[in-house]
């Protein structure tokens, strides 16, 4: 595997206007929180992902964003039914 050497040049810092300090300090900090993301990846039929995109396109978001909202919002649904179990025995 061959490395490649970058020489990278530190520029001064600048004041930038309040509006683009807080959208640059947002992507940063969106930046260091998918450092600590872990890649899932799955295989699924055309058919079922064309479907989710379908839903994605109705609901103004992207299939990716998408279907991690829905998997989140389910699995957090399906532990708290969980719980509901366990406390009602």
């Amino acid at each position: 595997m061959n490395a490649k050497r970058r020489g990278y040049e530190e520029l001064p810092d600048e004041e930038l206007p309040p509006e683009v300090d807080a959208k640059v300090r947002a992507l940063v900090d969106q930046a260091e929180r998918e450092i600590e993301e872990t890649r899932v990846n799955f295989r699924w039929g055309k058919l079922q992902v064309d479907t989710v995109k379908r839903a994605a396109a109705l609901a103004g978001v992207p299939y990716q964003t998408y279907m991690k909202q829905i998997v989140f919002r389910q699995a957090v649904a399906d532990l708290r039914a969980a719980e509901g179990v366990v406390k009602a025995s």
